[in-house]
């Protein structure tokens, strides 16, 4: 009897140990190596960021960012276009104006072709200043499906150029459902 209760012990300890492995976080094989997905079940895309930045669930879209210390920021939105809005450059227009309601000192941005998850886009890098503190920012946008899709990185000038071959990992492995 006791030997049966030592084995029927044996057992179950081995099988909570097979159900506590199992039950570790497994990164998806489609994850890139060295990202993390940052984006919900709920969204039609997928948002990969480094796997040292954190992932802010407190918001409707997807964030992260890097560190307490240097709060630089990538953001993924997505809202459906207005009538008036036939292309991303009308888009950011309109994106722009509202811009300039709550920044100061607005530089024009600049603007380059880009990709969004194998989608034609635009890239935009301008800044503005928000309660006397400057901050950089980069918007790669693209429309596809009557919505706007859109990366935001956000950082302050000394941190900026520190994390832009993350974003560019971000882009590169930024992903339509």
């Amino acid at each position: 009897m006791r030997k049966s209760i030592r084995f029927t012990a044996l057992v179950l300890a081995v099988l909570m140990c097979a159900a506590a492995f199992a039950g570790c976080s497994k990164k998806d094989p489609d994850t890139p190596s060295g990202m993390k997905l940052a984006s919900s079940e709920d969204t039609d895309y997928r948002m990969y960021v480094p796997e040292n930045w954190r992932v802010d669930k407190s918001t409707l879209y997807t964030a992260a960012y890097y560190s307490s210390g240097d709060a630089t920021s990538i953001s993924a939105t997505a809202y459906g276009m207005n009538y008036d809005d036939t292309t991303v450059d009308d888009w950011f227009e309109g994106f722009t104006e509202e811009f300039k309601e709550i920044y100061t000192d607005v530089t024009e941005a600049e603007a380059e072709e880009a990709k969004l998850g194998g989608v034609d886009g635009k890239k935009y890098t301008f800044s503005g200043t928000l309660n006397e503190k400057v901050y950089n920012y980069i918007i790669v946008a693209v429309l596809r499906q009557n919505y706007i899709y859109y990366i935001t990185y956000t950082s302050t000038p000394e941190y900026y150029s520190d994390h832009l071959e993350e974003l560019d990992d971000v882009i590169r492995y930024f992903e339509f459902k």
